[in-house]
């Protein structure tokens, strides 16, 4: 069963990260492709968190959890794929934040 919850949380995380990495190529969501691939992807990713909150997962733990992953992991794909350079406070300043989410999460 955990497992199962990991693989649909690494799906979803990765369907909005589709979503994202669409924004720019959609040219303000007049080119229609790249725009109903991004929606397609929002889409997903947000029906699969429905399904692991119906399967038991607390809103109060994922939504904090895809809040964090899809910011740092964002970062990453923009860095990777469009040539973007954050500073070192950005990265700071999101990581500690993460840190945040992560232990409120405990609470």
């Amino acid at each position: 069963m955990h497992i199962r919850i990991i693989i649909t949380f690494t799906i979803s995380v990765a369907a909005q990260l589709l979503g994202t990495a669409m924004l720019p190529l959609t040219q303000g969501l007049t080119r229609p492709v790249p725009t109903l691939v991004g929606a397609l992807g929002f889409l997903i990713g947000t029906g699969l968190m429905a399904r692991l909150v119906n399967s038991g997962v607390n809103l109060s733990v994922l939504v904090p959890l895809v809040s964090a992953a899809v910011p740092l992991a964002s970062i990453a794909m923009g860095v990777l794929l469009f040539g973007d350079t954050p500073s070192v406070p950005k990265l700071a300043l999101l990581l500690a934040a993460c840190g945040l989410i992560g232990f409120a999460t405990k609470l």
